[in-house]
């Protein structure tokens, strides 16, 4: 049997008011099916991205501590295998050995569509202001914009608390800047918005703050 991705046509993804880019991007039509575990996958379909937060983000980073690839998760997440591996298993919800036993061609194909999604830029937020690709409710209130200039004013004591919050996690690296839960604290100590503020908000605009927060407009 052949699955595909539900009411997909060529790589394409059909909702109420049509598809999103993103999601274009994010199903990978093979030229010959993925066998796993007897079922023959035509597409690869990571268009779950988009309902991934940065919690979800987090707990793939500590799923991978362990594993033997924590040199490169603790420097640079999206550099890491295991962690593209663990973040494309929650979006396309299969088990991650769905992800370990591919062919290394398809592998990267995975591989460059996650990467794609953290890849937006939080240097180039204008006045360090984030513009969210769509509002995020939280709370019952809708944010479209997120002001972090605030971080400019942190101190030494908020990364000390930054770092603590890490480490809650379970995890510790010289290099904090890359963790998430690191970010996450910095921006809720910036802006006033509780850490869950930003560990619940959709992973693409979670990146940019990230980003913003660790721009080095900061410490220049």
């Amino acid at each position: 049997m052949i699955s595909g991705h539900p009411g997909s046509l060529g790589g394409l993804i059909f909702g109420k008011k049509g598809q999103t880019t993103m999601s274009k991007n994010l199903v990978i039509e093979l030229k010959k099916p993925y066998l796993f575990e007897g079922e023959e996958y035509a597409n690869i379909d990571l268009s779950g991205m988009e309902n991934l937060t940065m919690q979800d983000a987090i707990e793939a980073q500590k799923n991978v501590v362990g594993t033997g690839e924590d040199s490169v998760i603790l420097y640079a997440p999206e550099a890491s295998q295991a962690f593209i591996d663990e973040i494309a298993a929650m979006a396309a919800k299969q088990p991650v050995e769905f992800f370990n036993g591919m062919p290394i061609g398809l592998s990267d194909k995975v591989r460059t569509a996650v990467q794609g999604v953290f890849s937006a830029d939080g240097n180039k937020a204008k006045d360090r202001v984030v513009t969210l690709d769509k509002p995020y409710t939280y709370d019952g209130k809708a944010v479209s914009v997120i002001d972090l200039s605030g971080v400019e004013e942190l101190t030494s004591k908020d990364v000390s608390a930054a770092e603590n919050e890490v480490l809650k996690t379970g995890i510790y690296s010289a290099n904090m800047k890359n963790f998430f839960a690191y970010s996450c604290a910095l921006a809720s100590r910036a802006t006033g918005n509780p850490i869950e503020f930003f560990t619940k908000m959709p992973l693409v605009d979670a990146v940019k703050v990230r980003g913003t927060v660790n721009s080095a407009s900061f410490f220049e």
